[in-house]
């Protein structure tokens, strides 16, 4: 394989960006922010040429009225619509690699997007303005050369025309790198002021810190009432067989027990494992909502009244999510206990909260007593999100009280409730 000399490589290096996609991607970001630049530089060149009328519209392009519209770009940069503009024009035009801040509207995004916005513009207008006038210049230089006559009268006397064919490719060389020049530099620039800031990286470890503890908090109260659960079924399937033949009875209400206990304990694997789990397969559908309860009202079993004040489908993410969760638990705890499987859901939606009451007849057996793991899960569930969930027998009914904040706190994490908050009406189904 032949070997190329050292200066054919630095000749292929200092040329390449003619050819490189990138550049050109660039030189548009460039001239977008001269073409930004222009609204103010004639009002600047008006306010100009209000003092210096005999200059007519030179004022336009006058680096005094550059320089004195600056500070004017600067404030009104912090009163942009959009800011996520900027942003995309960065990725898509410069290739800069950044996430948007956490919150876009606060002052500290604000004044860092200004910056940026108003850095495009002052880059913008310098290396447009090179553009407009240095790209005719090299044409005309290249054309000189060519035909061997200098018609315009643009250069020095003392040079020869045919100078043109190696001065026009040099300065047009020259314009080219001061763009790739810029538009690296700027590329650098654009995570610091376009994307999230230090306070912001520390309010998203925050919460995701708290999110951690949620998921760690929630897997060790499953790993309890699991292995709870397992230990009682083992427990009384051994004492079933053992007595099958002696005293049947007792063998027929220990296996009834381990029915109950392994029944409940796959429904709160099932439900909790949902809320734990981050490997989805791609084409699974997405788990149910708060807009789905009409449909499990009608496949629970139960014989349910829905009543909704406030928009269902508005409600998204987890807290849409766990409110099924919670609503589903409490029917499969009606379908346990309650002497007649019917219940009423009432869902309020306000702007940033959504209460659910599940109102069922308690069951008169007593059955309801048993210490379940159910109303243990759906704290847990409310709790992730800042909310409670209380429950307990109210004459002859049993009602479900569910709480649920729609909005995270300003610092990203959730507000807990106190242990006496949830431990009210402790009872559980």
């Amino acid at each position: 394989m032949a070997v190329r000399p050292r200066w054919q490589n630095g000749r292929m290096r200092l040329l390449a960006p003619l050819w490189t996609p990138a550049t050109y991607r660039g030189w548009i970001w460039v001239i977008l922010g001269g073409a930004l630049l222009m609204p103010y530089m004639m009002l600047g060149g008006l306010v100009y040429n209000s003092f210096q009328p005999s200059d007519g519209l030179t004022g336009v392009t006058h680096p005094l009225v550059f320089l004195g519209v600056l500070p004017l770009v600067a404030v009104s940069s912090l009163l942009l619509p959009d800011l996520e503009v900027e942003r995309t024009a960065a990725r898509r035009l410069l290739g800069a690699d950044f996430e948007s801040p956490a919150e876009d509207g606060s002052w500290n995004a604000r004044w860092r997007t200004g910056t940026w916005f108003t850095v495009h513009v002052a880059v913008g207008g310098v290396l447009s303005g090179l553009t407009l006038s240095m790209i005719p210049f090299v044409v005309y230089l290249m054309v000189a050369g060519v035909i061997g006559s200098d018609s315009g009268n643009m250069l020095p006397e003392s040079w020869p025309v045919q100078w043109g064919l190696l001065i026009g490719p040099a300065i047009l060389l020259v314009v080219v790198w001061a763009i790739v020049g810029t538009c690296r530099g700027m590329r650098r620039l654009a995570p610091r002021l376009l994307g999230p800031s230090a306070e912001d990286r520390l309010v998203a470890s925050r919460a995701e810190t708290a999110r951690l503890a949620a998921r760690n908090r929630i897997a060790r109260e499953l790993h309890d009432s699991v292995g709870h659960a397992l230990s009682v079924v083992v427990v009384q399937s051994e004492a079933a067989s053992r007595v099958v033949e002696s005293d049947p009875r007792f063998a027929a209400q220990a296996m009834a027990a381990v029915g109950d206990t392994a029944r409940s304990a796959l429904s709160e694997l099932d439900t909790v494992i949902g809320a734990l789990r981050e490997d989805r397969e791609p084409g699974r559908a997405p788990q149910p909502g708060l807009d789905d309860l009409e449909a499990l009202a009608v496949e629970s079993g139960v014989e349910a009244e829905l009543r909704v004040d406030g928009g269902l489908a508005a409600v998204r993410g987890l807290p849409s999510r766990e409110s099924y969760r919670i609503v589903q638990e409490a029917l499969t705890n009606v379908l346990r206990h309650a002497d007649r499987p019917c219940a009423t859901i009432t869902v309020d939606i306000a702007e940033d909260l959504a209460r659910i009451t599940v109102d069922s007849p308690a069951s008169r057996s007593g059955r309801s007593s048993r210490g379940g793991r159910g109303l243990i899960g759906m704290r847990e569930r409310a709790a992730v999100l800042g909310g409670t969930v209380e429950a307990g027998r109210e004459g002859d009914r049993w009602i479900v009280r569910a709480t649920i904040p729609l909005e995270e706190t300003t610092d990203g994490t959730t507000e807990r409730p106190t242990d006496d908050g949830a431990a009210a009406h402790s009872t559980d189904r």
